[in-house]
C-alpha cells in the first residue's frame, strides 16, 4: 500500500506540470527542475512496471532523458536560475541530496543490467526515500 501511495504521489506531481492536448503530453513550464521531475516521474512509473513485469532490461532507457534534464537543472542552479519552493537558502543541501539520488540511480542501472532483482528493489526503496526527503524539505 505504501508503494501505491508513492506512485499516486508521483503521478499527481507529473500532472501538476503537464497539460494534455490531443492525447500528447506538453510541458507547460520552462523550469528545468520541474521538467526533470516530470521526466523522473515517468521513469519511475516505468521502473515499477518493469519490476512488476520482471523486465529488468526495460529500466534503463527511461532514465536517459532524466540524465539529460539533470544536466540542464545543474546549469540553471549554477546560474542562479532555480528557486526552490521552500528552504531556498539551503540549496547546497538540495544539491547533496540530488547527488546522492543520482549516484543511487547509477547503481540501479548497473543492477538492472545484471538483472539483480534484490539490488534493484533495495535501490528503488532508497531512491523513493530520497525523493520524499527532498520533497518534504524543499517543496511546498
Amino acid at each position: 500500500m505504501k508503494r501505491l501511495s508513492i506512485i499516486v504521489f508521483f503521478t499527481a506531481l507529473s500532472l501538476s506540470a503537464l497539460t494534455f492536448s490531443e492525447g500528447h503530453k506538453t510541458l507547460v513550464t520552462e523550469n528545468p527542475l520541474k521538467v526533470e521531475m516530470v521526466l523522473l516521474n515517468e521513469a519511475f512509473k516505468n521502473l515499477i512496471e518493469s519490476i512488476v513485469r520482471n523486465n529488468l532490461h526495460g529500466i534503463e532507457e527511461a532514465f536517459h532523458d532524466v540524465h539529460i534534464a539533470r544536466n540542464k537543472t545543474e546549469e540553471a542552479i549554477e546560474k542562479g536560475e532555480i528557486s526552490l519552493p521552500k528552504n531556498n537558502d539551503k540549496i547546497k543541501e538540495f544539491i547533496e541530496i540530488d547527488e546522492k539520488f543520482h549516484t543511487n540511480l547509477e547503481g540501479l542501472i548497473k543492477a538492472s543490467k545484471k538483472e539483480d532483482m534484490k539490488k534493484i528493489q533495495q535501490i528503488t526503496s532508497r531512491l523513493l526515500d530520497l525523493c520524499i526527503q527532498c520533497h518534504v524539505k524543499f517543496r511546498d
